[in-house]
């Protein structure tokens, strides 16, 4: 009798996605423990992304401490959701490291959205998305870039779906869409422009499919009118907001409309930069840029690398790129199998008109305000993929293991901080930025005024606050004091008024 061949324990294909499957769960795992165990240190998140999420909750109010003038006119202007969130967070766990969640939970909502409605696994998406640096980098911080491109990244993706359908969106296909402009337009001001263009195609594509339609139906969405109207309003609150208080959609940025420049107190010096298209591109390519990714791809003055270049990894670009391409002229595409050539088409057309906007936006090489184009990108990708019934070696438990390699050289080049817990606790953050010397200074309900400086170090002892320090020094985070006080920091000293004035001179 012959031996019967022996059999493995599991099948290939539950084998491969088990592994997967461990991994993604790894990841995620680690990166939810840095978020809600260390203290982000990043320059913006205690420049004015915290002292904005405890105001909005109260949990430091103006009264307590006031930013410099130019981040007051943010916080006037600027949109305000994802500094909401993270300031319930805060709130309602008292832990300030609680704000950091918000742009985890972004990307677990993203997940979700690709699983359920894109039937793309979510362990790929999970390999995928964070082999994007920006994307790995931001997951654990206090950054609001990645939650506003995550929101604008559904409604890009959305708005290809619904050209794929002779039929209108369905009613959760219309609030995904709407959940997702709201997001994108309120969280970041760079978003709003971009989000406005893809609303208009969203309405100009319903108003060529309502001429398809019968009288009947079109009786019907005469009524969706005011709804839309609704939706509008809402998912532009910002600039309504602004055009109402201050006259300019998006203060206080400077902007000229037919020749009339609009209320502002702020023009952005990158606003007068050179060619924007080229430096996107090259960024994009991480062609002179610096060898390593950071939450903000800032070059610590190295001359020799374009300022905050990179961070969309730019292999994995092209790999992406290629990728979408083959899809497009693939033969076995062309003889009817999924997905069709339309849809890989149609993908294609997607990121070309997607690179418009933000390749030629101010500062369009600064990756991490733009980074749906790459999310969106990837996540084109994955639909095809998660639609292919031709190609063997495109099925996920093969791209899988693509995916992961490329992860793994963003973790071997953004460093494992990014990766898992550091343990940097909020009193090792305080010690290591506040001068004790100084909190001596300030007596019981007195008006204190910190004379602040951009970009020094703490540790030179001179005679003046780094700015993005000046939050630490406000009551709420000095309960050995006993007592409460008022600040206000100042790079002018001319902005002081009557407060005391410390450091002195």
């Amino acid at each position: 009798m012959k031996n019967s061949p022996r059999q493995p324990l599991l099948p290939l294909k539950l084998s491969w996605i088990t592994i997967w499957q461990a991994i993604s769960i790894l990841l995620l795992f680690l990166i939810f423990l840095k978020a809600i165990i260390d203290i982000d240190t990043n320059y913006d998140t205690w420049w004015y992304h915290l002292p904005f999420a405890a105001r909005v909750w109260g949990i430091v109010p103006v009264e307590n401490f006031a930013p410099e003038l130019v981040i007051q006119y943010r916080f006037e202007g600027f949109p305000l959701l994802a500094n909401w969130f993270q300031g319930l967070l805060w709130w309602a766990t008292g832990r300030v490291q609680a704000a950091n969640l918000v742009g985890f939970f972004s990307v677990i909502i993203y997940l979700v959205f690709l699983q359920n409605r894109l039937q793309i696994p979510w362990y790929l998406g999970t390999l995928a998305l964070l082999a994007i640096p920006t994307v790995f980098t931001h997951a654990a911080t206090c950054f609001v870039d990645l939650p506003g491109n995550i929101g604008m990244s559904v409604l890009v993706i959305m708005t290809y779906i619904m050209f794929q359908k002779p039929e209108f969106p369905s009613r959760r296909d219309l609030i995904i869409m709407f959940f997702g402009a709201v997001t994108a337009v309120n969280t970041k001001p760079q978003l709003q422009p971009l989000a406005f263009l893809v609303c208009c195609i969203i309405a100009i594509r319903f108003v060529w499919l309502c001429f398809k339609q019968s009288a009947v139906t079109k009786k019907r969405l005469v009524r969706i009118l005011p709804l839309a109207l609704l939706a509008s309003l809402l998912i532009f609150a910002t600039p309504v907001k602004n055009i109402a208080l201050h006259g300019n959609p998006f203060y206080p940025i400077k902007i000229e409309v037919a020749g009339v420049v609009l209320n502002h107190e702020s023009v952005p010096e990158a606003y007068q930069e050179g060619n924007r298209a080229r430096k996107w591109l090259s960024s994009v390519l991480e062609i002179n840029t610096p060898p390593w990714w950071s939450t903000d791809q800032w070059n610590a003055g190295m001359e020799e690398f374009m300022d905050r270049g990179g961070g969309f990894f730019g292999l994995y670009v092209i790999f992406n790129i290629l990728l979408l391409v083959s899809f497009c002229f693939s033969e076995q595409l062309r003889s009817g199998q999924s997905p069709t050539p339309k849809e890989a088409r149609n993908a294609l057309i997607t990121v070309f008109l997607m690179s418009l906007v933000p390749a030629n936006f101010p500062q369009s090489h600064e990756l991490r305000y733009f980074m749906f184009w790459m999310i969106s990108l990837v996540s084109l990708n994955l639909y095809l993929i998660s639609r292919n019934h031709g190609w063997r070696w495109l099925q996920p438990k093969y791209l899988g293991l693509i995916y992961l390699i490329f992860q793994l050289v963003v973790q071997y080049k953004a460093g494992r901080f990014y990766g898992k817990p550091v343990l940097i606790s909020l009193e090792k953050h305080l010690s290591n930025t506040v001068r004790p010397e100084l909190l001596t200074q300030i007596p019981p309900n007195s008006q204190i005024c910190l004379k602040s400086q951009h970009g020094i170090s703490n540790e030179d002892q001179v005679p003046f606050v780094p700015i993005q320090n000046t939050f630490l020094y406000s009551s709420y985070f000095h309960p050995e004091l006993d007592y409460d006080y008022s600040i206000t920091a100042a790079v002018d000293p001319i902005n002081c008024g009557d407060r005391q004035i410390l450091p002195r001179d």
